[in-house]
């Protein structure tokens, strides 16, 4: 038995057709991973590098040995659920090669996950045009190629999430078109694979399969057009439903997050139209690209000009080529009309990466072009003339722009004018006139795919590997030393950052969080307490030791320079200094060869009782200060102001004047291009905190800051105010601050400098803290010892409230409610307590039931 399955299995891999399909697979897998090969395989870049890298990392820890985190955990940002989150990012099959590989080999990982992911796109677009619509080989190649290495899947490879739904978009079109022919199908599992693997592009693909349907139905006999909807209605309606463990938490975990914010439909351009031609030149991209560029179409030229050819040959019907000449033409359009750019993204505009959808027009242009082939009919002269004033009239738009466009160069254009002439030669004079014609096509095609991945790419930077593997390995040294010494629950924090997303790779408990779904009231609480973030990310940066007692950050894992024995290689980069001079007074708790870990003795627990509180809880937009106060009192019941505004110092000015017409504190750069300097020396007389407020609107474009001659990071991501601290622990010293001007004037009016009474705010919180419950998580289930109150009290926390937390008194449900409209919180009656919390995800055990129903209902019917 064993011998005849080795010989059917060897006689099938000799098989010619088995071959080509396996070239299909290896000419995009083997582009993609040479490239990295010369660049020492340092694929992290952007997302990938600050986002997905942890996230990854995050799925591999956890899937087999605490699947409990991927439903909820505490390393998401304050604490949240994790099921949208693993929807968008992490439920493609193909990350099961990340279990191959040691944690310390991620990026290698990651580099083959993406590279196995370019080869799919070639393979199932070949099995579309090779095995169901009969194209010849070399065509069928041809375009595979073109679609797995065009401009989309080069410009998007570090978003590897959305790949998949590139991979399934032929096998989609392939059901569909089976169901017009009233064939066997497989719409139903595409359907499923799409909405599971990333329902964000997903539904893009779905999208356009349905106007695809429409568009054939118009060839339909009539009495078979209901029939023919109807039975792709029903398959993709089951199928949707069979994907309801994942669609029905995501739906509401959106309204809480990226759904919340609103957008404007208005009839408008997000650019010229016409601006998109630079887009099909080889190399057309750049780090600008990413973040405020055009979409990327390169689809290669052959298959461009081909795909005019289809709607100027004959042989082609006309009512064909209307109808695909419309759908087209939507496609086109979707590019920059706004209201179809929202309808395509979900209603909300594209936070970088701009037309994420444009994989669909890639393909849909490669199958035009396909379509042309297929007829093996050339054009009369008179079309191909039309073919050839449309590409000069291209090539010649390309050279008129070039100066304004930045990653248009001599060598791009060039390249990209051979390609064109290479394709008109192909069209005059080969194409249905030779037998070679298919590979002559094909090795263009290929040639040109190959060399816009190496211009474009090459336009990026990469991070080095052992950057994030060095971050990796000292980060979890630190975790799992506290792990061992402290099993309560309890929040860390660092005094600089890799990546927003640090907590997922080294498994601590954070604040920060940069994920495209956050939970919209968690960043606008942290928002109005000061942290740095922007419409899907907040940091660490802007807090103090304020915030560090009352969110329970009870650790803080700072840069260890003092070893400097260290090889080069293994040494961590500190990127992102916090500057978080207030934390001399948190105890070091034990040295690690390149990291610090210190103790905060005034951290609050995650739940806490708490007096009721008459304290109004009003919060003010871009008042910090205030907010922070606000809070502390109303979670305390302390009337105590701990903050004091204190009045800077008279300025010491160097090559620069004060404006007194507009404020004694606008400051004017004198003429003669020589940096004007704002100095405040600040004498200090207290041992307390001191922070600086700098208002919304003064950023790195405006001024350098430094205290005491240390540069302080100015970049924000939204405009808002934030906080500096200056120092702590200093009284009879000095404190330099000086900003350099980089604009003709500076407005300082707004600046505000503040002291924290630390001290006080010591007493009250370790006063506070007595006899407050410890707490320690279980999987879902929080529990706490057994505490006492002597009288009713509110239960509060720092918990994200949701609806999906139970809490139990001593066995006793309790009836939660929202604090601040932020923080899980409830009633606690006088006595003796032990409380269970225990987190249930109502929607996704719904959408679980829904699932098997609609399983049970497939098998059976």
């Amino acid at each position: 038995m064993y011998n005849k399955n080795f010989k059917f299995l060897t006689t099938k891999l000799k098989n010619k057709q088995t071959w080509t399909y396996w070239t299909s697979f290896l000419l995009p897998f083997a582009a993609f991973m040479i490239y990295f090969a010369f660049q020492k395989f340092n694929i992290l870049t952007v997302d990938l590098g600050q986002q997905y890298i942890d996230f990854l990392s995050f799925f591999r820890k956890n899937l087999l040995t605490d699947p409990g985190k991927l439903i909820y955990n505490f390393q998401n940002g304050l604490g949240g659920s994790m099921i949208a989150t693993d929807a968008y990012y992490l439920l493609s099959p193909v990350n099961l090669i990340l279990f191959l590989f040691p944690q310390n080999l991620l990026p290698i990982a990651v580099y083959l996950v993406i590279g196995v992911k370019f080869g799919l796109a070639g393979l199932s677009s070949y099995y579309y045009w090779r095995r169901e619509k009969q194209n010849k080989i070399a065509y069928s190649l041809g375009a595979s190629c073109a679609y797995a290495l065009s401009g989309y899947m080069v410009a998007n490879y570090f978003n590897l999430m959305w790949l998949d739904s590139v991979i399934f978009l032929p096998l989609l079109i392939n059901a569909i078109d089976r169901i017009l022919m009233r064939k066997e199908n497989h719409l139903i599992l595409i359907t499923f694979a799409l909405w599971v693997t990333n329902f964000y592009t997903g539904v893009m693909a779905l999208f356009f399969g349905f106007l695809y349907l429409l568009s054939k139905l118009f060839f339909q006999e009539k009495r078979l057009r209901w029939p023919v909807f109807l039975n792709y209605f029903k398959s993709s309606v089951l199928a949707s439903f069979l994907s309801s463990f994942v669609l029905l938490p995501v739906f509401f975990e959106m309204l809480e997050g990226k759904a919340d914010t609103s957008a404007k439909w208005a009839l408008s351009w997000q650019f010229p139209l016409q601006q998109e031609l630079t887009k099909l030149v080889s190399g057309a991209y750049s780090f600008h690209e990413m973040e405020a560029g055009l979409p990327n179409i390169f689809m290669t030229t052959p298959f461009l000009l081909l795909a005019i050819c289809y709607f100027l040959c004959k042989k082609i019907s006309w009512k064909k080529r209307l109808v695909n000449g419309t759908l087209l033409l939507f496609l086109i359009l979707s590019l920059s009309f706004t209201p179809f750019v929202l309808l395509w993204h979900l209603g909300q505009f594209p936070v970088w990466y701009p037309g994420r959808f444009s994989f669909i027009l890639i393909f849909f242009c490669l199958n035009l072009g396909m379509q042309f082939l297929a007829k093996q009919a050339a054009l009369e002269w008179g079309k191909k003339i039309i073919i050839g004033l449309l590409s000069i009239a291209l090539v010649s738009y390309w050279y008129f722009v070039q100066n304004d466009v930045a990653f248009l160069d001599e060598t791009t254009l060039l390249i990209s004018t051979l390609f064109v002439a290479l394709t008109l030669i192909f069209i005059y004079f080969i194409y249905s006139e030779h037998k070679f014609d298919p590979i002559f096509l094909s090795i263009i095609v290929i040639l040109e795919a190959a060399i816009n991945l190496t211009f474009s790419l090459n336009n990026l930077s990469f991070q080095n590997n052992y950057d994030y593997q060095n971050y990796q390995t000292n980060s979890q040294q630190v975790v799992n030393y506290l792990k061992n010494t402290n099993s309560s629950l309890y929040r860390t924090e660092k005094t600089f950052y890799r990546s927003d997303n640090d907590p997922f790779t080294s498994g601590y408990n954070g604040i920060t969080n940069f994920n495209s779904i956050t939970n919209s009231q968690t960043m606008t609480m942290l928002s109005n307490l000061g942290y740095l973030h922007n419409s899907n990310s907040y940091t660490n940066n802007g807090g103090t030791t304020l915030t560090d007692s009352l969110l329970g950050i009870k650790y803080y894992i700072e840069p260890n320079l003092t070893n400097k024995n260290i090889p080069t290689h293994q040494k961590m980069v500190y990127n992102n200094d916090n500057h978080r001079m207030d934390l001399d007074s948190y105890a070091i708790q034990k040295d690690f060869k390149q990291l610090i870990l210190v103790k905060n003795n005034t951290a609050l627990p995650l739940v806490f009782f708490s007096p009721t509180s008459k304290q109004k809880t009003d919060f003010y937009v871009d008042q910090p200060i205030h907010n922070q106060s606000t809070l502390f009192k109303n979670m305390t019941g302390s009337n105590e102001n701990l903050f004091s505004l204190i009045k800077l110092p008279k300025p010491k000015l160097k090559n620069a004047h004060q404006d007194k017409v507009e404020s004694e504190n606008t400051f004017t750069q004198n003429k003669n291009k020589i940096q004007g300097e704002i100095t405040y020396l600040l004498k200090i007389n207290t041992n307390d905190a001191y922070y600086l407020e700098l208002p919304n609107g003064i950023g790195e474009n405006d001024t350098t800051l430094t205290v005491n001659n240390n540069q302080i990071d100015l970049s924000v991501r939204d405009n808002q105010v934030r906080l500096i601290s200056l120092g702590h622990n200093q009284k009879g010293t000095r404190i330099m601050i000086k900003f350099g001007m980089k604009q003709d004037q500076l407005d300082l009016s707004q600046v505000k400098l503040f002291r924290l009474n630390t001290e006080k705010m010591s007493q009250i919180i370790n006063r506070f803290k007595n006899g407050q419950p410890e707490i320690r998580q279980q999987a879902l289930t929080l529990t706490t010892n057994t505490f006492s109150t002597k009288k009713n009290m509110r239960l509060l926390s720092t918990i994200p409230y949701s609806r999906n937390w139970l809490i139990f008194d001593n066995g006793k449900k309790l009836k939660t409610k929202s604090y601040l409209k932020t923080f899980l919180a409830s009633d606690l009656k006088k006595g003796k307590h032990k409380l269970t919390f225990v987190y249930i995800p109502w929607i996704f055990l719904i959408g679980i039931l829904l699932s098997l129903i609609s399983l049970i209902i497939l098998k059976l019917f």
